[in-house]
């Protein structure tokens, strides 16, 4: 008897398009019929021509409606690409939505920010709710119901005209004479997605990515931030206070911890339900996205929730913090707090990034050199930005090597163009935990004494003769091999900032 009725109540979720597991239909699902009708609004061309995303173009300082839907329905999907010759228009484009007739709209953010496309830039996203499709085909799956109604639209806050706009906008109608259908769709909560900034965050004050009133869950967020200084943004703790409660019950370790990453991130990635798909450098001016959407985690409230996030970043005590900007996602009953009116389209633009900045010229940067081996697969060896520490590593990074005892070493590869007489200079990283090492250029040591990587502090070590060595043209192999540690060091670590070959003679 109790395998029946779980049956029959999953059927009856399954009958309205939506299962308790964030109303996503799971594969096993499909070949369950289905009572509601699909539909469709889009950009086709009405007069049966190929003229398609020209018949709704919001001329600058326009709105337009995208969609205006009766209920009971759901929208499932959103796809959008845009031609526009305007920089940054994916920021001066604002969505917004109404659900049941409502005055103030449930979701409103420049359209790029909805899509996880921040500061007005285009990358790749391949998230579970969020992705894109090449080549700038923006998508969303979020799960949108309405009762009454379902209002969308698009204002154009920028100064050039468009040029096209394409959008699908998929949704379910259900039969508004089937009393359990409406019902149900009456008992859920509506989507809700809001934009928000600080430019810049404030020193000692967390940033606020949600704070709502009323009954729902937050179902999670995108946050872009851009450096005003060099180094690291992502020491702040998350914390998440449910219903006024004055100790959160949900408190994390570390912005890049939240987002699901480590260690200041690697290479740009996504996942379905976190991500880092902009990865900047550690530099003043760069451009950072990272998302974390709880899709089997939401977190619940009945009466309130504030997310926020310490705005810390690591560098010195005098660097200005830096400026962050967001959207949050979540589901609540009607009505909704009012948002704060949307920042005027001039504030939500981000600043060019700086050059590079310091680099030597010539120089073989250790941040490109081929590691060809290691003397242990699991000794750590990576790229590691340094301009959070200064301004006097070239190209702003280093090849970081982990030894964990004398002998330990990394192998890598260079090449030359003309054979001949090298003087071998190189550019290192001294730290409290960095140890002596020795260099070889093919089967021999080309130093005399090994080079001494400790400082009281992180610091470049500057120009550092190595020897003389002659070399074929082509590619050669580079050994870096620990010779201990000065007694004052902590560690091994060896840091390869660049290498400087200048011919002496052929």
């Amino acid at each position: 008897m109790r395998q029946k009725i779980g049956i029959a109540l999953m059927l009856a979720w399954i009958g309205l398009g939506t299962l308790p597991a964030e109303g996503r239909e799971a594969m096993e699902s499909l070949a369950v019929l289905k009572d509601y009708r699909a539909a469709r609004v889009s950009s086709y061309d009405r007069s049966g021509g190929n003229a398609d995303g020209q018949n709704i173009l919001p001329e600058p300082g326009k709105t337009v409606t995208l969609a205006d839907l009766e209920g009971p329905g759901a929208v499932t999907h959103i796809w959008v690409t845009i031609a526009s010759g305007e920089e940054h228009h994916l920021r001066k484009l604002v969505l917004r939505m109404y659900w049941d007739g409502e005055s103030t709209p449930s979701v409103e953010t420049p359209i790029g920010d909805f899509f996880g496309q921040g500061h007005g830039q285009y990358y790749p996203i391949q998230s579970q709710p969020i992705a894109t499709g090449t080549n700038n085909g923006l998508n969303c799956f979020w799960l949108m119901p309405f009762s009454k109604s379902a209002r969308i639209t698009l204002t154009h806050e920028g100064e050039k005209p468009l040029a096209a706009f394409y959008y699908y906008i998929d949704y379910r109608v259900y039969d508004r004479d089937k009393p359990g259908e409406t019902a149900r769709i009456d008992q859920m909560g509506r989507f809700h997605a809001q934009y928000h900034q600080e430019r810049p965050t404030t020193k000692g004050k967390e940033y606020t990515i949600l704070s709502a009133q009323g009954r729902g869950h937050y179902v999670g967020c995108n946050l872009c931030i851009q450096l005003n200084s060099g180094g690291w943004w992502g020491e702040g703790d998350d914390r998440i206070f449910v219903d006024g409660e004055v100790s959160p019950s949900l408190h994390g370790t570390g912005s890049e911890d939240y987002f699901c990453g480590a260690w200041c991130y690697g290479d740009a990635f996504s996942s379905l339900y976190f991500g880092c798909p902009l990865r900047g450098k550690h530099r003043k001016d760069a451009l950072w996205n990272v998302y974390r959407y709880h899709i089997e985690d939401p977190i619940p409230f009945k009466e309130s929730i504030e997310v926020l996030i310490e705005a810390i970043h690591q560098s010195r005590a005098a660097d200005p913090p830096d400026d962050y900007s967001s959207v949050a996602y979540w589901y609540q009953t009607e009505p909704h707090q009012a948002f704060p009116p949307l920042p005027p389209v001039s504030d939500r633009l981000p600043r060019p990034e700086d050059s590079p900045g310091f680099q030597i010229e010539g120089a073989l940067e250790g941040e490109q050199l081929k590691v060809l081996e290691k003397s242990s697969a699991n000794l750590h060896c990576a790229v590691q930005e340094m301009s959070g520490f200064g301004e006097g590593w070239s190209g702003g990074a280093h090849l970081w090597f982990i030894p964990k005892a004398e002998g330990d070493c990394v192998v890598v590869e260079f090449e030359v163009a003309q054979k001949g007489f090298y003087q071998v200079d190189g550019y290192f990283t001294r730290a409290s935990d960095y140890g002596r090492f020795d260099v070889h250029v093919g089967p021999r040591r080309i130093n005399r004494k090994p080079v001494d990587g400790f400082h009281d502090r992180v610091a470049p070590s500057g120009k550092i003769p190595l020897g003389k060595k002659y070399l074929s043209a082509g590619k050669h192999k580079m050994k870096f091999v620990s010779a201990g540690k000065n007694p004052e060091s902590e560690g091994y670590m060896i840091g390869i900032d660049c290498l400087k070959l200048t011919l002496l003679k052929d």
